[in-house]
């Protein structure tokens, strides 16, 4: 059985701020807590571990983002009219958003895979997963309606060419399908990547360590999610079984990916078990 108070302990001990307030529950500590992450261009910095940029980033907008869903925070709220706007100031003209921003990599620690590059294209991948993490948070219902129009043209344009080895590319675009207010078009959509699929347990990651999946489960965190027909059901059932039983002697959960960095890798445990905790919650596993 899930030791609740033994994760807690965990998360009081090891987490960032963020996930701290996280665990609690309480809305108005995490919106505090997420706040100080935001930058004068009302982007945000340093909340991705594997990007820690004081400069702001995409993918750290996509995790404030899934925080301000998360809390139920209004249309109005300056913190997710912020990084819309920024949003709209790095998006290109076509609807994309780059995976990284430039930024000197000398200076700035990251990832092997955070590596930034010149001229960096639209990503399929990026613009996915933040155009579904406003479309929950609730961006169309404020002055950031046009750039997720945009955004989402450009992902509904490009879904029918995805890269079919990137495992995170894929779960993105079914992030995506899930949030899209067009039920009919999306469920087609969802439906036809399962028959491309074969209805999977796992999907594929290419380049990353040695036998690196995303699970079904980590795709589709909650029972309601659309995406859940895309994969195999009795995958999902026991990869809840697998989940529950994941938690470790310290009272938190361990990732599968490349550990680059000790201080990284306790910010990486201590938000994913604030999301195993969640995730278990979502589909009853807790009693």
């Amino acid at each position: 059985m899930t030791d609740i108070t033994a994760a807690h302990r965990f998360v009081t001990l090891h987490a960032r701020l963020i996930d701290r307030r996280r665990i609690t529950g309480d809305a108005a500590l995490i919106r505090a807590a997420l706040a100080a992450y935001q930058n004068a261009d009302g982007g945000i910095a340093y909340l991705e571990p594997d990007l820690p940029d004081p400069a702001s980033q995409p993918i750290a907008a996509l995790a404030a983002l899934e925080v301000l869903h998360e809390i139920g925070a209004p249309a109005d709220d300056p913190l997710l009219t912020g990084i819309a706007g920024w949003l709209a100031g790095v998006t290109g003209a076509d609807g994309g958003l780059p995976a990284v921003l430039p930024y000197d990599p000398d200076v700035i620690p990251h990832a092997p895979w955070m590596a930034p590059v010149a001229d960096p294209p639209p990503s399929l991948l990026m613009t996915a997963a933040v155009a579904a993490a406003a479309q929950r948070a609730g961006v169309g219902d404020g002055p950031g309606r046009a750039w997720l129009d945009r955004a989402s043209a450009f992902v509904w344009e490009r879904i029918g060419r995805r890269d079919p080895t990137s495992g995170y590319e894929t779960k993105y675009v079914i992030d995506f399908l899930d949030a899209a207010p067009d039920r009919a078009r999306a469920d087609a959509a969802l439906d036809e990547l399962a028959a491309a699929l074969g209805r999977p347990a796992v999907l594929r990651v290419g380049g990353g360590t040695d036998g690196e999946v995303l699970t079904a489960l980590s795709v589709t965190p909650r029972p309601d999610h659309a995406g859940r027909r895309v994969f195999d059901p009795a995958a999902i059932e026991r990869q809840l079984d697998e989940l529950a039983a994941g938690q470790r002697d310290d009272g938190g959960w361990m990732f599968d990916w490349l550990a680059w960095n000790d201080a990284v890798a306790w910010a990486w445990r201590g938000r994913i078990t604030v999301d195993a905790i969640a995730t278990l919650r979502a589909y009853g596993r807790l009693g």
